[in-house]
């Protein structure tokens, strides 16, 4: 006989806990899309659909931001290494059918961005590979690049030749000072060493901010250090004249041209130690001289040499020339990216923001503590120097940049509604351009992250106005729609939707995409037979050749048809969806192979489902038997054919049969996602027949499932099933009064899922077990009072639960002898908490319902044994009064004495 301490009566059993049950296709198609991902998407994936960018447009939008505020403050490096990121994210994936030129011009835009970072960090070989790589036409921006790349590698007359190609009135601003420094370089490998100099002011004149002046500044120095060895007679002429002319001006000039010499043939020691010599004789009063050889000296020496740190952190700390200050500054963080190196950078930075008086690039050098803080997640630090530079420095150019900031580190900790703001302000500080307009959508997508539906769709509404490049106009289309859904009533997003449509740039994935989302919003509302009345109309418009312009594209015809037919199932109407999904292959012509076979698939399914709705078992038995053919087995529907098979079964207690079917699935396909969802099905399938040995079969089926998804990451869908399947596996070796076990399942989950959110399952499953093992064992009468009573007042917790922990807490007191104390808790923490409060009455489910009908059946029991019948016909009224189950029961006893046999 199995040890259970209670046990509902034959007459009045509790509904159903966590049972997880047959769930429809869409929601399984939806678990297989969704374990292929990398991270969550930004929306449910959508059946009958590609598979997405890794990477969210608001991502890519923060990631572009702080590519560029990288290479804007001298770090070409982590600049190259952003650019690369996000090349690589739009290499895995291609965009929709009739969004190719969008994916072309954001390719181009990257592979221009690398190039110009590589230019920046020296890379002019791999510069001209990236430019290369560009799939999008080759403007005056991409001839500039080209033509910057050959000049550094000294290939003069293919520089001069792409210059000639560059249009300079295509040129944007941000390039004009490329364009200026090119033309310097080009007329110092002429000869010309004044013009040269003359254009190279000018480039750093056309400099937009300080920073970007100080880029110019170096490039310069750095071309000047790469101009090729010079001859010996050269070389000791120039020797000679900084000798003769020692403690001068000339001198001194000459000395500067000879270290940059030696330099440029290679004697980078001789060069350090000339310099040197130079800085240690130089009189005191020489400091713009001091600050221009600290400057070469640390180029020359390099930022990770200890020479070359010391010469740049000299000019940082007390040199006079701001320019030459953030060229140093840029060249110490670039040499600085990791290691002690870093962390001695970020300490430096640290020091020369508290000096007194103020440091006179201080503005610079909040924004590199604000940054290197946000790439070291260092959000306080971060968020202290931003915000530091935003209040000293109100006008500051550097403003967009330190508000940026501000947005990353609200993002990256999901504080979206603080990065809309932030990024607001931000993009009130930038210039009209891409920049600009890549914020509007990250503005966007902050909002819809954070909830405030209303402010997406105005804001994407607002991005559509002028999109970026680097986002398909039919995401942000989808994405207002989304929004608009989500915002309030579906209806609300129907017209914008159609409105859209009439737009040639929402291309057909994404319009069925839209068109998906509304008719599922639609279902969930209520109004599937809205949702089924809308595609309906589409598709007689289309026939018609009345649908807005322009007319619906095959790919979509065929994913619309394949809608209307699902939704004709879901309105219950089996005989239209034979009827449509029998001609969904007229709309099948001209699509690729893969998807064309995806939704022949998804039709024969749904014949089958008809089938078996309208009693045509033969039928439909035969259409899934079909869909395991060679020709469509390893489609989503020939898998999740094995589950409408075995659900059939199922419905029609042929339990053994569908036990059966679903571990063989699982059995041949154990690498899908339906593998664990089968082996799950087949363990309840199991613990319907009731046996001991069924419910070993059904355990062991458990631990086939545990098995299984043992490999997936937490993350993955499949993984999250080892909650249920080990909730399950408790609840069978309770049956099985296997309790310590089951005890240590029910704990493994307490450990391992403590923040999921049916937890308090597993809490009050643990509490039952130590209940049931108390009546043998004083020990765990604690442990289950404790439990219970957590769960009782968990706040958190569904009424349901709280109110079946309350019914056994009072249980477990009046088995302890403790009756008035068991009446306490069951009328007062119980009935009238969660029964009497209208609030919380209307949220009982029929499990609390059960679980309140017990508590009230044996409070009358209590009432009655001690001879108190008027309070025990209150409660037994009280189901009566409030339709609670086991009516029955209440009537049975009420009628078993009458007001006379009452005693005062």
């Amino acid at each position: 006989m199995r040890l259970i301490v209670f046990r509902p009566s034959d007459r009045l059993r509790p509904p159903l806990t966590h049972r997880m049950r047959f769930r429809p296709l869409l929601m399984m198609l939806t678990l297989a899309a969704a374990s292929l991902r990398a991270q969550d998407p930004l929306n449910p994936p959508i059946p009958l659909s590609p598979a997405p960018p890794a990477e969210s447009p608001g991502d890519a939008a923060l990631t572009l931001s702080a590519a560029q505020r990288a290479q804007e403050l001298g770090m070409p490096s982590t600049a190259v290494a952003l650019y690369r990121q996000l090349l690589a994210v739009s290499d895995g994936w291609r965009p929709p059918l009739g969004s190719a030129s969008s994916w072309i011009a954001h390719r181009s835009g990257l592979s221009l961005a690398l190039a110009t970072a590589l230019l920046d960090d020296g890379q002019p070989a791999e510069a001209e590979t990236a430019l290369k790589a560009s799939p999008g036409p080759r403007g005056a921006a991409w001839h500039l690049r080209a033509a910057l790349a050959a000049a550094e590698l000294r290939r003069t007359d293919e520089a001069g030749g792409e210059l000639e190609a560059t249009r300079v009135d295509e040129l944007g601003q941000e390039d004009v000072p490329w364009l200026l420094f090119l033309k310097g370089i080009l007329a110092g490998s002429a000869g010309d060493s004044m013009r040269s100099a003359d254009y190279l002011q000018q480039a750093q004149k056309a400099a937009g901010t300080d920073l970007s002046r100080a880029r110019f500044m170096l490039a310069y120095e750095e071309a000047r250090l790469r101009a090729g060895p010079a001859g010996d007679d050269a070389l000791e002429q120039t020797r000679q004249n900084a000798e003769r002319f020692e403690g001068t001006a000339t001198g001194y000039d000459f000395a500067r041209t000879y270290a940059v010499m030696l330099a440029g043939t290679g004697r980078k020691s001789e060069a350090v130690a000339a310099l040197q010599r130079q800085l240690l004789a130089l009189p005191s009063g020489e400091r713009p001289r001091a600050d221009d050889f600290h400057l070469l000296l640390g180029l020359i020496a390099g930022g990770d040499d200890a020479v070359g740190r010391n010469a740049l952190t000299a000019l940082i700390e007390g040199g006079g020339d701001a320019d030459r200050q953030r060229v140093a500054l840029q060249v110490l963080a670039d040499a600085s990216r990791s290691g002690q190196a870093r962390a001695a950078f970020r300490s430096e930075l640290g020091r020369l923001a508290s000096v007194a008086p103020p440091h006179p690039i201080l503005e610079d050098i909040l924004l590199f503590r604000a940054t290197w803080a946000l790439e070291d997640k260092d959000y306080a630090e971060a968020d202290r120097n931003a915000r530091d530079l935003l209040e000293r420095f109100p006008g500051s150019p550097l403003k967009a940049h330190a508000l940026a900031v501000l947005t990353g580190l609200a993002w990256e900790q999901h504080r979206y509604r603080t990065a809309a703001d932030d990024a607001t302000r931000a993009r009130a500080e930038l210039p009209p351009g891409e920049a600009r307009r890549e914020t509007g959508v990250l503005i966007a997508e902050a909002w819809f992250r954070a909830g405030d539906y209303r402010s997406a769709a105005d804001a994407y509404a607002a991005a559509l106005r002028s999109p970026p490049e680097n986002v398909t106009p039919g995401d942000l289309m989808f994405q207002r729609v989304e929004a608009e859904i989500r915002a309030g009533a579906p209806s609300a997003a129907e017209p914008v939707l159609d409105a859209l449509a009439r737009d040639p740039g929402f291309d057909a994935v994404n319009r069925w995409e839209a068109e998906w989302n509304l008719a599922r919003a639609l279902q969930l509302d209520g109004r599937t037979r809205e949702a089924f009345a809308r595609v309906n109309r589409i598709l007689a418009s289309a026939a018609k050749g009345s649908v807005p312009a322009p007319a619906l594209p095959p790919e979509l015809r065929a994913r619309m048809a394949w809608l209307q037919t699902r939704l004709s199932f879901d309105v219950g109407q089996p005989a239209r969806t034979l009827e449509l999904a029998g001609s969904l292959g007229d709309s099948l012509g001209g699509l690729a192979p893969a998807l064309r076979n995806e939704i022949a698939s998804m039709g024969l399914l749904l014949q089958a489902q008809a089938s078996l709705a309208l009693g045509r078992e033969s039928a439909a038995l035969d259409i899934l038997k079909r869909l395991r053919t060679p020709d469509y087995q390893h489609t989503d529907a020939a898998l999740y054919s094995y589950i409408v098979e075995a659900d059939h079964y199922a419905q029609e207690d042929r339990v053994v049969q569908a036990q059966d079917l679903l571990t063989t699935m699982a059995d041949d396909f154990p690498d899908t996602p339906y593998a664990p969802y089968a082996l799950y099905q087949a363990a309840l399938q199991a613990e319907r027949l009731g046996q001991d040995s069924n419910l070993r079969e059904a355990n062991k089926l458990i631990e086939s499932l545990l098995t299984l998804v043992s490999k997936y990451p937490k993350t993955d869908p499949r993984g999250d099933l080892v909650f249920y399947a080990r909730l399950k596996q408790g609840d069978l070796l309770r049956e099985l009064n296997q309790f310590p076990q089951a005890q240590q399942a029910y704990e493994w989950l307490l450990n391992n899922f403590s923040q999921h959110q049916d937890v308090v399952l597993a809490q009050l499953a643990l509490a039952e077990c130590h209940n049931a093992q108390s009546a043998t064992d004083e020990a765990h009468v604690e442990s289950a009072r404790i439990l219970f009573e957590h769960l009782l007042y968990r706040v958190d917790a569904p009424i349901d639960v709280r109110v079946e922990a309350g019914f056994n807490l009072g249980f477990l007191l009046e088995r302890r002898e403790n009756p008035e104390q068991a009446l306490g808790v069951w009328w007062g923490e119980v009935v009238t908490a969660f029964l009497l409060d209208p609030a919380n009455a209307a949220d009982l489910g029929p499990r609390g319902r059960y679980w309140m009908a017990r508590t009230l059946l044996e409070i009358g029991k209590l009432h009655e044994n001690q001879g108190r019948f008027d309070e025990a016909r209150v409660a037994w009224q009280l189901i009566l009064k409030t339709n609670l189950p086991g009516a029955a029961l209440a009537r049975a006893r009420l009628d078993r004495f009458t007001p006379h046999d009452a005693k005062p």
